[in-house]
């Protein structure tokens, strides 16, 4: 990926991730706010590692009940259950 759609795709993540409240959904806490990630909540078509970030971007836009905002030790601790 070129530096100019670097550039473009993480803008692009931090516009989504305001929209979806700028912080943990689940502690709250604004701290972890360049360590913030998208986690699903529900399947969509994009499953699987090898995913790129244009198209994580697409999925998250596009099935935003799909998604969570959470900081990484939440999102962690999410996918310890979840398995």
């Amino acid at each position: 990926m070129t530096n100019r759609a670097n550039k473009w795709i993480k803008e692009a993540f931090e516009i989504l991730r305001e929209e979806f409240g700028g912080s943990c959904q689940n502690c709250g806490k604004r701290k972890y706010k360049d360590n913030l990630e998208f986690a699903h909540i529900k399947p969509t078509d994009l499953n699987g590692r090898g995913r790129g970030r244009k198209e994580r971007y697409y999925d998250v836009k596009n099935n935003p009940d799909s998604y969570t905002l959470l900081c990484r030790p939440c999102h962690k601790n999410l996918d310890s259950i979840m398995t």
